[in-house]
């Protein structure tokens, strides 16, 4: 036995998921990862002929060692940085593929700007104020007038309660209205999937619970996102599947119920009992 419902507590009720399905085999073409090989030379691998799907309505929470490819795999889902092998479709469609695969490396564009996503240390430009930030990409990505942009950002920044500062500047922002500043402009774009690359784990323990919430609310409206956490609780509220990763494979995945209470797998159960301090 690892966590009990007592042991693990939403970070606010209110902002829980109306439904987190339970997920025990789970079959989709939303996304999926057939065999993809990364390595960085020839005696570093980080993803390991991996293979993954997930459905439309997913929220991944993806676990695991350092050096576990989980960080990778967000890169390479944001075609931030190319695979030596396997595939990957999105939306039903070819969007990564290894030379193995289609005989030279490759990525759709298109099918890119439909990913958003937020890292750790928020990587807004400094020299630029929150509005200047939010309607950056979509100008000049999308092709948006800086009126309908404007327009878009005081949306979503009033949806993060950070109407008041639209003309401050990152420096004048704390540690978690960066973060949901960041997450703002990941959905300027209005992607159909979200990637979260541990957005809490240089925050302090108020303003995580800040950006939790925003990734909370993203949960209700059905948003698809792959959050790569070390928090088991946020992973337990807001995750419809837990994803368990070593040595850049998948080891085991599962309903969060099951992966937290039961997990099959020895070497999960091991680093569950590391990571939450349990005899």
């Amino acid at each position: 036995m690892f966590l009990s419902q007592a042991q693990i507590q939403p970070v606010t009720k209110s902002a829980r998921p109306a439904s987190v399905a339970p997920l025990s085999s789970v079959s989709g073409d939303f996304v999926q990862l057939k065999n993809v090989y990364k390595s960085y030379g020839e005696n570093l691998v980080v993803m390991d002929r991996m293979s993954l799907d997930m459905r439309a309505d997913d929220r991944l929470v993806v676990i695991g060692p350092s050096g576990s490819g989980k960080s990778s795999l967000l890169r390479v889902m944001m075609g931030l940085e190319g695979v030596q092998g396997g595939e990957i479709t999105f939306q039903g469609r070819p969007y990564i593929q290894g030379a193995d695969v289609g005989g030279s490396k490759r990525i759709d564009p298109k099918l890119q700007k439909q990913i958003g996503m937020v890292f750790q240390h928020y990587t807004l430009f400094p020299h630029l104020s929150v509005l200047g930030n939010l309607i950056l990409a979509p100008v000049k990505v999308l092709g948006l007038s800086k009126q309908d942009a404007t327009e878009r950002a005081r949306k979503y920044l009033a949806r993060l309660g950070l109407e008041s500062k639209l003309h401050a500047y990152p420096s004048q922002l704390s540690g978690g209205q960066k973060q949901r500043v960041a997450i703002a402009r990941a959905l300027m774009l209005e992607p159909k999937l979200m990637l979260f690359d541990e957005v809490t784990s240089a925050l302090d323990p108020e303003m995580v619970i800040e950006v939790q919430n925003v990734m909370l609310q993203l949960a209700e409206q059905k948003m698809a996102m792959i959050i790569v956490t070390h928090d088991m609780h946020f992973a337990r509220d807001i995750a419809t599947r837990v994803v368990f990763c070593a040595s850049g494979k998948v080891v085991e995945e599962g309903a969060p119920a099951d992966m937290f209470k039961c997990p099959k797998e020895a070497r999960t159960r091991e680093f569950l009992e590391k990571v939450l301090h349990l005899d």
